[in-house]
């Protein structure tokens, strides 16, 4: 049977420290004071594309506009769907080549941002609009819009992907396709297989009331890499000018420089190893205010004078 430990016995998690270097007898615990100023080299964790194609897709989308006087439109991708299961996207690793996808798009349901002007720049309506891409369903009144060279029903493309894709939780565990659009919950980068549409207005007829938009589908395999890049100098922000009335301290601030953080990051490596500098030094605590002389009590004092 194991022996325990005493019951008073207080266990704790084991601790890790860098380990310290020869600073010819300085000791230096940025733990306690921070480095300021610029480095020489930064360590950045960054998202790095190892590989990416596109295509380019085009067909006519029905707007269904209740204004007038429309001069032109601009329009912005919010959002991508991928279908039904009879008609749906994937990625699968190809056999024999485990390092690339064959990705299948096929069905992809564009949601649309359409911004209707005048002649004169003035905003008339805003308005969503959808439109299958790759249309695949012969029942679907986006079928007709199925052309085989401009907007065929499905495309594949075979990408590079070494640490492979994410993947939905569950048996299945299907590729997930991430999207970067502009709507409220994909606007971010992932990690594995992204999938981004760039638009462009290439016709727009107001009698018809519709609009020929070309559209072009860039598939990227991204993964979170960390590198060391040399540093070029902080970016200045260009700061708006204000007139507050009152000469305060506010008004000194308000006009005054912008705030920029001073404490550089730790270069990692050689030539300085920044990060063995979290050294425990032993330094002497010194006094932020010197004590202060109690007065004598009142009687004593008044002696002194008679003195």
């Amino acid at each position: 049977m194991p022996s325990s430990k005493n019951a008073k016995c207080k266990c704790c998690s084991k601790r890790y420290v860098s380990c310290g270097i020869d600073r010819k007898g300085k000791c230096l615990d940025v733990c306690t004071d921070p480095i300021c100023g610029d480095p020489d080299c930064l360590t950045v964790l960054t998202p790095v594309v190892y590989d990416e194609l596109g295509i380019n897709l085009c067909r006519n989308v029905p707007l269904e506009s209740s204004c007038s006087k429309i001069d032109r439109i601009s329009v912005q991708v919010m959002d991508i769907s991928f279908g039904c299961d009879c008609c749906k996207s994937g990625a699968v690793p190809i056999i024999g080549r485990p390092n690339c996808y064959l990705v299948t798009l096929t069905n992809l349901k564009v949601k649309f941002f359409i911004t209707f002007y005048d002649c004169t720049g003035k905003i008339l309506d805003e308005k969503t609009v959808c439109a299958v891409y790759l249309p695949c369903d012969p029942s679907s009144c986006d079928y007709e819009y199925m052309d085989e060279d401009t907007n065929p029903d499905c495309v594949e493309l075979e990408i590079y992907a070494p640490y492979g894709v994410a993947h939905e939780e569950g048996p299945d565990g299907c590729a997930i396709i991430h999207v970067i659009g502009f709507g409220p919950d994909n606007t971010a980068l992932h990690q594995g297989l992204n999938l981004i549409a760039i638009p462009k207005v290439l016709c727009f007829c107001p009698e018809d009331d519709t609009a020929t938009i070309g559209l072009s589908i860039l598939l990227k395999t991204v993964y979170f890499s960390q590198y060391r890049i040399p540093h070029k100098g902080r970016a200045v922000v260009p700061k708006a000018c204000t007139r507050p009335t009152d000469d305060t301290i506010c008004l000194d601030f308000v006009c005054g420089d912008l705030l920029d953080l001073s404490i550089k990051p730790l270069e990692l490596g050689p030539p300085k190893y920044e990060e063995m500098l979290k050294n425990d030094c032993d330094v002497p605590c010194d006094p932020c205010c010197k004590p202060e002389e109690k007065e004598p009590p009142h009687g004593e004092k008044l002696q002194k004078q008679d003195d």
